[in-house]
């Protein structure tokens, strides 16, 4: 899943209904995307009802608000503020919705009134989308004809050009790929440029950025900011992605070599970005839901149940698949010299779910 953020164009406050704006058509964002008037015909039609309005697009709580209206408004139907924001905006995606009138609906709606959550994002899956430009020039823009909608969020920060800063899971970008034996290793700076990180456009430094998967900011504010590549460093364009580099970042998402630190909710587009590099190899990706158990698996404490706390065994036995299927796909995605580190990975794990075994069997 992907995401994408406007400010908070509010049209009309009524109540606990709020009518604004949760996507622009016409412009190019942050991201070098552009929203074509259209996008959402087709998944308002399929799945409109099932479309959610969240806090920063939480789908582990129930939602903040009902959505009341959803639909595409034409460029005529756009508040001043908004036009004289984005001048080539051609439309936009309308949503109404209802607060709840829970504390953190109303926490919310509070925050829309005075000011202080000033943000709409919307999580989508591209379906259709081209792109503009040379893939060897510094800027390619992506142009999104059909999304599949997911949900419509208030947000504190995300990608628009009007963010002082957002975290970004970098969009996936098809420029080829190496020989699925090329060798892989981490790039540098000087990889890709010999000027320091400071002294390169914005431009540059997304274009740099296409080569990884995600980036604290966007564009990057430093080199350190972009994590887990997997294209091969060019000093244009983008290069093509590395099959062993591909498979790196995966297992860093899964927690190989320590893991990564991103944010969970981007997890799953980061993900998804990397599943389309396994795609173009003919490789079956980890399902996402892999990460998530793997997470549990690492964080299980067996302690917890000389507190009352009870695991079952079935659920016992559930996280030792999983742990066997986590190990699996690390050692794919790992060099083979790294054997013994990768069964570090999850050997302390497996000790305290034999502990957690003898516990049951004292209890019986």
């Amino acid at each position: 899943m992907e995401y994408k953020t406007t400010p908070q164009f509010v049209k009309q406050i009524e109540g606990r209904t709020v009518t604004g704006f949760a996507g622009v058509f016409g412009n190019i964002d942050a991201g070098n995307d552009r929203l074509w008037k259209g996008a959402f015909k087709k998944t308002l039609t399929e799945r409109g009802k099932r479309i959610r309005h969240l806090w920063q697009h939480d789908t582990m709580n129930p939602p903040i608000a009902a959505v009341r209206e959803l639909r595409e408004v034409g460029r005529d139907d756009l508040p001043d503020e908004l036009k004289q924001s984005y001048p080539d905006a051609t439309g936009a995606l309308l949503v109404a919705r209802e607060y709840l009138d829970t504390p953190r609906g109303s926490e919310v709606l509070a925050g829309i009134q005075v000011g202080a959550i000033t943000e709409m994002s919307f999580g989508y899956d591209p379906v259709k989308y081209d792109f503009e430009g040379e893939a060897s020039k510094e800027i390619q823009i992506r142009n999104l004809r059909e999304v599949r909608l997911w949900d419509t969020s208030d947000v504190n920060w995300g990608m628009n050009e009007a963010t002082l800063a957002s975290k970004a899971a970098v969009p996936y970008r098809d420029t080829g790929i190496a020989d699925e034996g090329t060798a892989w290793s981490k790039p540098g700076l000087s990889d890709f440029t010999d000027e320091s990180f400071e002294d390169l456009s914005d431009g540059e430094k997304r274009r740099i950025a296409v080569h990884y998967a995600y980036s604290i900011n966007m564009p990057p504010e430093s080199f350190g900011d972009l994590k887990l590549p997997h294209h091969q460093a060019s000093r244009e364009g983008t290069g093509k992605a590395v099959w062993k580099g591909t498979a790196a970042a995966m297992g860093a998402l899964l927690g190989a070599r320590g893991g990564v630190d991103i944010p969970d909710a981007d997890r799953s587009t980061v993900h998804s970005h990397l599943s389309k590099h396994y795609s173009q190899f003919d490789k079956e990706p980890p399902d996402l839901k892999l990460i998530e158990l793997a997470r549990v698996a690492r964080d299980f404490d067996p302690a917890a149940l000389k507190a009352g706390r009870v695991l079952s065994a079935a659920n016992i036995e559930k996280l030792k698949r999983t742990l066997d299927a986590l190990n699996e796909v690390l050692q794919a995605a790992e060099p083979e010299e790294d054997d013994e580190k990768i069964a570090a990975l999850t050997a302390n794990v497996l000790t305290r779910l034999r502990l957690a075994e003898r516990e049951m069997s004292n209890r019986q």
